[in-house]
């Protein structure tokens, strides 16, 4: 029955028994190797975590792409933390679980099936893993009278031929032996081999009833896959046209069989991290106790949790996966600081553990030892916060953690409103339906504690919930329409109207495009650089006209000029576009849309264009929505579908987006190639006006001369004209690199991905991102490059705003008409010539360099803040003025500019208050009595502010108090009413040092408060 196979000597290491089955199917039965991807899943939204060795093939199973091979092979990295399969709270608690594994598997798409299938795995088993088959059950799917699926008789007729007794071969139903993909999808039966842990001479009969009884002993080894079938939406189970093979053995399980181990810690997989325990603790030696064996395995337990966390922290790291994205990985994290210290009596012992890990590893998976020091930096990062986390002084915090142990696992502790935010919600949770967050509540949450929409995602993560986001995105929308309600007004009534019309076309253009096909959208990337003008040259584009959406009605004909009223908005849809929708963080093009009478669809005979202004550009269901805004129609013109329309881009805006885009991606490298830290983007956004790069930079400090060195580099490639390559790749080819930048969390397309290459040898800099935006063709179309604004967010959080191309130009002119004025009046001031005027045209100067978004260099615009306030010291040393007066001027001039019909409320920082001792706040809330004003000052690196509400402005939730609270939580500072005076009307901060970070909680102070006041105040 068996072929002879060459018995194996001695005992197989892991790394052997790993290696043995990669190349019994490489070598012996023609497979191709596939590294495994990133548990990090790259095409799949549905899973948090690659959890199966499956999920990098879901494509192939799904039909949506074809197999680059027909046999492959290969060991894939899993973890399971959550969701169906969550190891997380059994891990330690017996000898199988964890929340990292490898499963070893071999696939087949379209090629071998079931026998063939069989016949591999049985002669691996007894072959090179020497396993005795009599110990073997298999299992096969026994029929479903519901779905009207047969048993698999083919399947048990092939085990019988290999072998197997009648008593050995068992039929199970659907749980057992029946896969499906998901609800809907490919599926099939598949076959189990189980096996017994007892020797060959202690097998009886009566054991096969113990297969599929979760009994220790008699355990799962192999599963293989039959998927035949498919799942339809109404339930129904058909054939499908190519059948494939789906394979998954566990590697920790297959390693303890094969060392004759009864539980997977006792391997040579996890045996080195003990040891590593043990000899840097001096713990008591691990013994291999379980708690259902003694009540005494605390210290055994935290062995095995602690090396468990170890490897699926190293493997979730190493692979591009971030604690500030991944909140199951940070709680992973912290219970093995909290091990470590708490057990081990070592903060330190889990950064000791990691080498030892990717000894253990690396041979399989390489990139453990290429990313070990940026794991073991992004580790000591983590620990670091949450030390400060811990150690945060805040009683509220203290009883909060005591009451709920679990919020040391997140860190939103930090943020202000949290504790009564989380009270709030333990109170009121049991009411919440279908175990969601209901939208009215989050609302709640961010409008009386103050939490960020990324807040209580991570909340809701926390408690295993979810958020109904749409629903609070309309209690929003509509509490902003509450906040402008006005009893001597009906402008609010047409904005409501407006509102309506708006969710009314969309809901009508995701119905109107399910039904049309896809629009070709791939013109938008032709154009070409004409280096003569310097400009690029994008043609316009004929297309057909698919769909009209008018005033929340799909129409097939519209009249202009006739039906139509002016601004209103409509929407075409057409079979092709030139025009870039808002993707990858890059705004939409603009332009216009020409309809000529002269086409057949319209009544006139002359040839008359209009142009329809595009605002906006939509992506709906695979079609591109043009939103057009209607001008005045002179003459009466027909629009119907499939009339023939020229669509024209706008040249200059989308110049200027091009330029932006690659500037953004030579930031990103420029920064990776010269700070050497791990880094990863966190967000971006290109516009016609600036670029933003915002992006997590560990173990850095960035300060002015770092700004000058990446200006420098860019400019060094700019000037270098390297090409820039653009190359459309599979998402199979992006897992077999390593040098490619993407963004974590983003889910990417399966095909027809941008792979965007800069290499640039001399300033060395390499740029490799995938990206679906529009970039320039050679560097040196970019021209200019200036970083304009520049300011840490958090902890290790950076954001930079950057120009390029003309907008970049036009900052380098500025700025030196800038530095030419403030030469002039530091020349005047050293020859005793200045004035009262010049004094104010320096505060000025000042006050626009602090709070104006003008376009700047940002080091210059710091050394010309640094020089005025040198010029004005020095004013304040040599002039008799009495200083205080320009702080009376300064706020009659700003109540003279903002009259109350444009500025309901004043919200203002004293520029010239940094040239005085002290500035009377209540002084200056005087001057205004007709608004709420709030004012701020710094002096003697002291800020302070007051506010003022008039009664008449009072409202639940709009008071001085309320207001004031607001202002200060980027200073962390505490407010108080004056002795005797109502907290309502009058308030006050007290007088808090600033820090080297004053510029931009500034910023963020003025900017909550006149949020604060634009959605609350009742006009």
């Amino acid at each position: 029955m068996y072929t002879s196979a060459k018995k194996v000597k001695g005992i197989l290491s892991s790394r052997e028994i790993r290696k043995t089955f990669i190349d019994y199917f490489r070598i012996q039965h023609d497979h191709k190797f596939i590294r495994s991807s990133p548990v990090v899943p790259f095409c799949d939204p549905t899973v948090a975590f690659v959890n199966a060795g499956m999920n990098q093939f879901k494509s192939v199973f799904l039909g949506k792409t074809q197999a680059s091979y027909p046999r492959v092979t290969n060991s894939q990295k899993c973890v399971r933390v959550g969701g169906k399969h969550n190891d997380l709270n059994v891990v330690g608690q017996d000898g199988y679980h964890h929340t990292f594994f490898e499963m070893l598997g071999n696939w087949s798409f379209g090629d071998y099936f079931k026998r063939e299938a069989c016949e591999m795995a049985l002669e691996l088993l007894r072959g090179p893993y020497n396993i005795d088959p009599s110990r073997l059950y298999v299992t096969y799917f026994a029929g479903d009278k519901v779905l009207g699926l047969p048993a698999d008789l083919e399947c048990l007729d092939v085990w019988r031929s290999l072998g197997f007794p009648g008593e050995r071969v068992l039929p199970f139903g659907c749980k057992e032996n029946f896969w499906e993909m998901g609800t809907t999808g490919p599926c099939g039966p598949c076959t189990e081999i189980h096996i017994d842990h007892c020797s060959a001479a202690n097998i009886t009969h009566e054991r096969a009833k113990f297969v599929n009884a979760d009994k220790p002993d008699l355990t799962e080894l192999w599963n293989l896959v039959f998927i035949q079938y498919n799942r339809n939406d109404d339930g129904s189970i058909t054939q499908l046209p190519a059948r494939h093979v789906d394979t998954g053995m566990g590697f920790e399980r297959l390693t303890a069989i094969l060392q004759h181990k009864s539980s997977n810690y006792d391997t040579d997989i996890f045996t080195p991290i003990f040891n590593a325990v043990q000899q840097i603790t001096n713990a008591p030696l691990y013994t291999g106790s379980f708690p259902s064996m003694t009540d005494n395995a605390t210290i055994d337990t935290a062995y095995r949790i602690l090396a468990d966390h170890a490897r699926m922290i190293t493997t979730c790291l190493a692979d591009g996966m971030l604690p500030d994205q991944n909140q199951k990985l940070r709680r992973v994290l912290r219970k093995a600081f909290t091990i470590s210290e708490n057990v081990f009596g070592n903060e330190k012992l889990l950064s000791y553990l990691i080498p030892i890990v990717v000894e253990t590893l690396g041979t399989a998976y390489p990139e453990m030892h290429n990313k070990q020091n940026s794991v073991l930096e992004l580790i000591a990062h983590e620990q670091e916060v949450f030390k400060a986390l811990r150690a945060c002084s805040s009683k509220a915090f203290v009883a909060a953690l005591a009451e709920f142990p679990n919020l040391q696992d997140i860190d939103l502790m930090e943020c202000p409103g949290f504790v009564p935010a989380y009270r709030d919600f333990q109170a009121r949770k049991e009411t919440f339906q279908n175990n969601i967050i209901p939208g009215s509540f989050l609302y709640k949450l961010t409008d009386t504690y103050g939490l960020t929409e990324e807040n209580f995602k991570k909340l809701a993560e926390l408690e295993n919930m979810e958020c109904d986001l749409h629903g609070y995105l309309t209690e929003m929308t509509n509490a902003k329409f509450k906040s402008k309600t006005s009893s001597t007004t009906s402008k609010t009534a047409y904005n409501k109207d407006k509102l309506e019309l708006l969710r009314c076309d969309n809901k009508t253009l995701t119905n109107l495009t399910q039904k049309l096909n896809a629009t070709d959208n791939s013109w938008k990337y032709n154009y070409v650089y004409d280096c003569d003008s310097k400009t690029y040259k994008i043609a316009a584009l004929s297309a057909r006209l698919t769909g009209l959406v008018y005033r929340g009605r799909a129409v097939d004909t519209l009249v202009l000029g006739e039906t139509t009223s002016e601004d209103d908005l409509l929407y075409i849809i057409t079979d092709a576009s030139n025009f870039y929708y808002e993707s990858g963080g890059q705004q939409a093009d603009s332009g216009v849309i020409l309809l000529t009478s002269a086409n057949d669809n319209t009544t006139t005979n002359d040839n008359t264009t209009l142009e329809l202004p595009v605002v906006n550009v939509d992506f709906i269901n695979d079609c591109v929505v043009h939103v057009c805004r209607l001008p005045k129609v002179e003459q009466k013109l027909i629009l119907k579908t499939n009339a023939e329309l020229k669509l024209v881009v706008d040249v200059n805006l989308r110049q200027r987006t091009i330029c932006h885009h690659t500037a953004t991606h030579l930031l990103s490298a420029a920064i990776r190639s010269l700070f050497n830290k791990i880094t990863y983007q966190v967000s971006s956004a290109v516009t016609t006006d600036h670029c933003k790069l915002e992006l997590s930079l560990m173990g850095k400090r960035i300060n002015k001369e770092d700004i000058l060195r990446l200006e420098n580099l860019i400019n060094q490639t700019i000037q270098s004209k390297v090409p820039v390559d653009v190359k459309n790749v599979m998402a199979s080819d992006v897992l077999q690199q390593d040098d490619i930048v993407m963004v974590p969390g983003e889910i990417y397309p399966e095909t027809d991905l941008r792979l965007i290459s800069i290499k640039c040898d001399k300033p060395q800099l390499l740029s490799k991102e995938l990206c679906c935006g529009t970039h320039a063709t050679n560097t040196r179309e970019l021209e200019y490059f200036s970083i304009t604004n520049f300011r840490q967010t958090n902890r290790a959080r950076y954001a930079f705003t950057a120009v390029a191309g003309i907008a970049a130009e036009n900052a380098l002119k500025t700025a030196a008409l800038l530095q030419h004025r403030v030469d002039m009046l530091n020349e005047q001031f050293k020859t005793d010539q200045l004035t009262n005027a010049t004094e104010i045209e320096l505060q000025k100067i000042r006050h626009n360099l602090m709070h104006t978004e003008a376009l700047l260099p940002y080091v210059l615009k710091i050394n010309t803040l640094e020089r005025i306030n040198n010029l004005l010291r020095k004013l304040k040393e040599t002039t008799r003025t009495t200083l205080k007066e320009f702080v009376e001027v300064e706020m009659k001039a700003l109540l003279q500019e903002k009259c109350i019909e444009t500025h309901p409320f004043i919200v203002h920082y004293i520029t010239s208050s940094v040239l005085v001792e002290e500035v009377p706040l209540q002084k200056a809330t005087k001057l205004c009595t007709d608004r709420p004003i709030l004012v701020a000052s710094m002096c003697n690196s002291i800020i302070k502010a007051r506010c003022c509400v008039p009664k008449k402005f009072i409202s639940d939730q709009f008071d001085a108090e309320q207001w004031l609270k607001e202002f200060a939580v980027p200073f962390k500072a505490q407010v108080a009413a004056p002795k005797g005076q109502n907290t309502a009307e009058v308030c006050n901060m007290k007088g808090k040092k600033v820090s080297t970070q004053f510029e931009e909680q500034l910023e963020e102070a003025t900017t909550r408060a006149n949020k604060f006041a634009s959605n609350r105040l009742l006009l």
